[in-house]
């Protein structure tokens, strides 16, 4: 009966341990140039890197959300992030660049705006969500 009873309480520590964590993580939300986050000619294209890990090697068989203020403004498919950064299908962590533009019909110059990511890897599990504040300059400094 103990092997039986140890058996079991592995099976279940083991289910546990698969629980937490077992999804895609994203860190080290950044711009890709430390003097800007923008690009030169289009200020609302943010030119943004992340880190990610995703210990089930399905990351590029997801997607992955860009946020502005908590609400979806894209959805990207990582396939092409992948395969356009040459980043391997099956990686368990690299780096991803972002490049993509924010509807921002409703901020103003100087508006403080939270930009966040969150991916779903192809198993279907939820990455952490990832924000950076940001505050929108337009034009050249006087």
């Amino acid at each position: 009966m103990t092997r039986l009873t140890n058996a079991v309480e592995l099976l279940a520590l083991g289910m546990v341990l698969g629980a937490c964590g077992g999804g895609p993580h994203l860190s080290n939300l950044r711009c890709r140039d430390v003097s800007r986050c923008t690009d030169v000619e289009d200020p609302f294209k943010l030119l943004l890197a992340v880190d990610f890990q995703d210990a089930t090697g399905r990351m590029s068989s997801g997607t992955l959300q860009l946020r502005l203020d908590g609400e979806t403004q894209h959805t990207l498919t990582l396939a092409d992030l992948f395969q356009a950064q040459r980043v391997a299908a099956d990686a368990t962590r690299g780096t991803l660049q972002v490049d993509d533009d924010l509807l921002l019909d409703r901020a103003g110059q100087g508006q403080a705006l939270q930009v966040a990511l969150f991916a779903v890897n192809g198993a279907g599990q939820d990455s952490n969500e990832l924000a950076q504040d940001f505050t929108l300059h337009l034009g050249s400094a006087p």
